[in-house]
C-alpha cells in the first residue's frame, strides 16, 4: 500500500516546529516502511533516511492534494490548521487519522471542555468572556505548542482578550498519553511534557517518553474515555495535568 504522510513543519519548512515535526514524521514513515508499505511525504527541503520525498514549495493545503497518488494518508498539523487539512486529505485519499469533526472539537479548547464535562471527564473550568479573581491560565482558544500562554493571579474580575480563553490553574505534573483508537483503544505510552514557567509565561520544550506515574491505570482510563468522547480515530494523544485528581 502507498501511504501519504504530511507533516506541517517539514512540508512548509517552518523553523519553529521543524525538530519535533521531523521526529514525528520520521517515526511514522519508518513504521509504515517496516510493515511493508511505501511512504510518500511532502517536504520543502528536509530529507528523511527513508520514504519517498515529494519536494514542494506549495502551501500546505496544496501539498495535501498530492495524496490522490496514494491509497491512504495521515496529516499532522497545528490545531488551528488541522480541521481544514483533514478535510482536504479526505477529499483526496482514505484518511487514517481522526475525522474532521473530532479534529474541530479537539482544536477548540472551549468546545473540547464542554464535551469532556458532558461525559463527566475531569476538565478545568474554562471561561471565555471575563475571568474572576484567582489564578488562571490565559491561552489562545485555538493553538498548540504552548504559544502565547501566560499565568495570571487576579485580584479583580478582568475581560479575556478576543480569541483567548482562561482555564483554572491546576498544580500538577504535565503529562500526555499516546493512544491508537480503532474499534478498541490501545494505549501506547505515558509521556512527560517538558513545560517551563518563567514569571508569568509558560513554554513547551518537548516530551520525555516513556514516563512512569503512580496512578497509571487511572491516567490511561481517563485518556481512553477522552478519545472515545471526542470521536478520535487512529493515532492520537491526550494532555493531562496529573495532580490530586488528573
Amino acid at each position: 500500500m502507498h501511504v501519504f504522510i504530511a507533516e506541517y513543519a517539514v512540508a512548509t519548512g517552518n523553523p519553529n516546529l521543524i525538530e519535533e515535526g521531523s521526529a514525528m514524521l520520521n517515526t511514522l514513515v519508518t513504521s509504515f516502511q517496516r510493515c511493508g508499505h511505501t511512504t510518500h511525504y511532502p517536504t520543502m527541503n528536509t530529507r528523511l533516511p527513508s520514504g519517498k520525498p515529494l519536494f514542494t514549495d506549495e502551501s500546505f493545503t496544496e501539498a495535501l492534494t498530492h495524496a490522490n497518488r496514494c491509497d491512504a494518508g495521515i496529516v499532522i498539523a497545528p490545531d488551528d490548521l488541522l480541521y481544514e487539512a483533514t478535510e482536504v486529505l479526505e477529499d483526496h485519499t482514505c484518511n487514517l487519522g481522526s475525522p474532521p469533526d473530532a479534529v474541530r472539537i479537539s482544536a477548540d479548547k472551549l468546545s473540547c471542555t464542554k464535551i469532556l464535562k458532558q461525559h463527566k471527564i475531569p476538565a478545568p473550568q474554562t471561561m471565555i468572556d471575563e475571568v474572576p479573581t484567582g489564578k488562571w491560565v490565559i491561552k489562545p482558544r485555538y493553538g498548540c505548542g504552548g504559544e502565547d500562554v501566560r499565568v495570571v493571579d487576579l485580584k479583580s474580575t478582568e475581560k479575556i482578550p478576543p480569541g483567548f480563553v482562561a482555564t483554572e490553574y491546576i498544580q500538577g505534573e504535565h503529562i500526555s498519553v499516546s493512544l491508537i483508537k480503532g474499534e478498541t483503544t490501545l494505549p501506547l505510552t505515558i509521556n512527560r511534557q517538558i513545560i517551563r514557567q518563567n514569571d508569568n509565561t509558560i513554554t513547551y520544550h518537548g516530551n520525555q517518553t516513556p514516563w512512569e506515574v503512580k496512578n497509571r491505570e487511572e491516567v490511561l482510563k481517563i485518556a481512553t474515555e477522552t478519545v472515545r468522547a471526542i470521536g478520535c480515530r487512529g493515532y492520537t494523544g491526550v494532555d493531562i495535568v496529573n495532580g490530586d485528581q488528573p
